[in-house]
C-alpha cells in the first residue's frame, strides 16, 4: 500500500532527508529560499516532459554523486512528479522516491498510482513505469497556485466525481479544495490497490484521456482542461449509448467547468494521435460514463472514431 501523508508537516523532512530534489523553475523562483541546495529545477512547462530533460536530470544526479540506496524526492506538480519518478525507476535500476506535490492536480490525481513517464514527440507518456513513492500532500500550497493550474486540477477532480456518488454530490455543493484532495486522494487509492497495472477497474480514470491527450498535445491547453474537453466530446461521440436526460446533465456539468470550448480543433488530427494512445487494445479505446460510478469502455476503428468526432465537434 502506498505511503501518502495529508497535511502531516512532514514535507521538510522528506525533501532535506533526499539525496537531490527535483522541482522546476517556476517553483524555484517561489520556494527556492526554503529548498535543500542539492536541487535541479527542470524548465517548467508540458514540453519539457521529454528524455531529453531526464538525462538532463540523470548528469546533475551523477554529478552531485546520488547512489543507489539513497532516495530522490520530486517538488511540483504532474510535469515534476511524472519526470523524477520515471528517473528514480532507471536511475542504477531503480531508487526510492518521495513526492511533494504543490498543484491541484498532482495533489488529488496524479500523485496517487505511481504512473511515471515522458512524452515523446506528440505522443503523452510514450514512455513509463509504475513506480510508488512516499507522498507528502500540504495543501498550503495551493495558496501560490496560478488559476490556470487549479483549473487544471479540477479537470481531474470532476473527471473522478462521474466515478462515485459522493464525490459527485459534494461537488454540486460550496467546493472545498482540501476535502476534495482527501476524498479524491481515498477514490483513487482504493481502485489503485485493486489494479496497480492498469488492466481492470483502473482504466475508469482514463475517462476524457483519449481525446483528451490529443487536445492537449496539440494546443497547448492545460491537462485538466483537456481531460474536460475530451470527456465532453467523447460523451458527444457516444450519446447514443447514454440515457437522454443524464447525457444532457453530464454535458452541462462539464461545461461549467470548460467554459468556452476551443474552436481550431482538428478532428483528423486528434484521430492520428489517438491512434497511437497506450491504451488501445484491437482499436482506439474510449472510457465513459454510463452512469455515475458506472464507467464502461467501447472499442472503436479509426474510420468510427473520426465520423463521430466530427459528428460531435
Amino acid at each position: 500500500m502506498q505511503k501518502i501523508a495529508i497535511n502531516s508537516g512532514e514535507d521538510m523532512k522528506a525533501l532535506f532527508g533526499s539525496a537531490f530534489v527535483i522541482t522546476d523553475t517556476n517553483l524555484d523562483r517561489i520556494y527556492g529560499g526554503m529548498l535543500p541546495k542539492n536541487r535541479f529545477a527542470i524548465n517548467a512547462g508540458e514540453s519539457n516532459k521529454t528524455l531529453y530533460s531526464v538525462e538532463k536530470v540523470v548528469n546533475a544526479m551523477l554529478k552531485y554523486g546520488v547512489k543507489r540506496g539513497d532516495r530522490i524526492a520530486a517538488f511540483g506538480g504532474g510535469l515534476v512528479g511524472d519526470l523524477t519518478g520515471f528517473v528514480a525507476s532507471i536511475y542504477m535500476r531503480g531508487i526510492q522516491w518521495s513526492f511533494i506535490p504543490t498543484s491541484l492536480l498532482a495533489m488529488a490525481d496524479s500523485c496517487v498510482g505511481g504512473k511515471t513517464a515522458v512524452n515523446v514527440g506528440l505522443i503523452k507518456n510514450a514512455v513509463g513505469a509504475f513506480n510508488l513513492p512516499d507522498v507528502y500532500v500540504e495543501t498550503k500550497y495551493l495558496n501560490s497556485l496560478p488559476q490556470r493550474e487549479f483549473e487544471s486540477g479540477m479537470g481531474e477532480i470532476v473527471k473522478m466525481s462521474l466515478m462515485d456518488a459522493d464525490l459527485y454530490e459534494f461537488m454540486h455543493g460550496k467546493f472545498d479544495a482540501v476535502e476534495a484532495v482527501k476524498k479524491c486522494i481515498k477514490l483513487k487509492s482504493d481502485i489503485v490497490e485493486k489494479d496497480l497495472s492498469d488492466n481492470g477497474p483502473r482504466r475508469a480514470l482514463n475517462m476524457g484521456h483519449t481525446v483528451g491527450h490529443a487536445v492537449e498535445m496539440l494546443t497547448g491547453l492545460s491537462h485538466g482542461k483537456s481531460v474536460l474537453i475530451g470527456m465532453k466530446l467523447e460523451t458527444a461521440m457516444l450519446r447514443d449509448l447514454l440515457e437522454h436526460n443524464y447525457f444532457y446533465e453530464i454535458q452541462s456539468y462539464l461545461y461549467k467547468y470548460i467554459g468556452k470550448m476551443p474552436l481550431n480543433l482538428d478532428a483528423e488530427a486528434i484521430t492520428v494521435i489517438a491512434m497511437s494512445d497506450k491504451k488501445n487494445k484491437g482499436g482506439i479505446s474510449i472510457m465513459y460514463p454510463q452512469g455515475i460510478g458506472d464507467i464502461r469502455e467501447v472499442v472503436l476503428s479509426r474510420s468510427e472514431f473520426l465520423r463521430l468526432l466530427k459528428g460531435a465537434m
